[in-house]
């Protein structure tokens, strides 16, 4: 059924795209306005999500996607250019291995044992043979590691995702999964200062290893697409 409604997508893509060289069509530079809200809308109707904020989500959509070209990848960059690959890996390492505190606390509360095993487990030996979580040891011996959040516990008890919005700078999310991401992160504020000054690395960490581009996936209904496809994930990572 996805794989239909993407193939719908991006027949309906071409379809409004006017051809190359046609008589008075001219590209937009920007390929993320080709066509109008209301245009948009009705291709958005082949992959209905519940949107009822959508012209801010979409202002806020392209505001990330200026911030990101502008400010971010520039970062990332820079980061790529100073800090050598052997240093970042150990850095993403780093803080995979903090993610695994989440995802043991989330796999507790859905009383999944396997995964709550597994995800113990690997931080165990990540932390100590790992030398706190810079290398990878678990994933070499086979403990296969898990992404659990607080938005999947709920999803997973059945609470709705409700509405869709998109979050400044961070990007898509809906109500459940916005409330349970704040809930994940209060551990790490009530550390305080220590925790801060990691952020920006974090967030450089995160963008760096990101492979998603803002204007990669459809121009116009790239809104839509997004939309669509990071709703759908969320339903298979509650699913799994």
């Amino acid at each position: 059924m996805i794989l239909r409604r993407c193939m719908l997508l991006l027949v309906a893509t071409f379809a409004f795209a006017a051809p190359p060289g046609a008589e008075g069509a001219e590209e937009p530079r920007d390929p993320l306005a080709r066509i109008s809200f209301e245009e948009a809308q009705e291709i958005d109707g082949l992959f209905r999500v519940y949107d009822p904020a959508e012209r801010v989500n979409r202002r806020l959509y392209w505001f990330n996607a200026r911030a990101d070209d502008a400010v971010l990848l520039p970062a990332v960059r820079g980061y790529e250019w100073t800090v050598p690959q052997l240093m970042r890996t150990g850095i993403r390492n780093f803080f995979s291995n903090l993610r695994e505190i989440t995802t043991l606390a989330n796999s507790m509360l859905q009383l999944r044992a396997k995964k709550t095993g597994g995800t113990a487990a690997r931080f165990v030996v990540n932390t100590t043979v790992g030398v706190a979580g810079l290398w990878d040891p678990a994933s070499r011996v086979g403990l296969r590691g898990y992404d659990e959040d607080f938005g999947q516990t709920l999803g997973y008890w059945g609470v709705p995702a409700g509405a869709y919005f998109v979050i400044p700078l961070l990007g898509p999310s809906s109500v459940r999964d916005a409330f349970g991401s704040a809930v994940d992160r209060v551990p790490f504020f009530l550390v305080g200062f220590p925790s801060l000054w990691l952020l920006p690395v974090q967030t450089l960490d995160a963008r760096a290893n990101n492979p998603f581009r803002y204007g990669d996936l459809g121009g116009a209904f790239e809104y839509g697409t997004v939309r669509f496809l990071a709703t759908e994930r969320r339903k298979l990572l509650i699913a799994d």
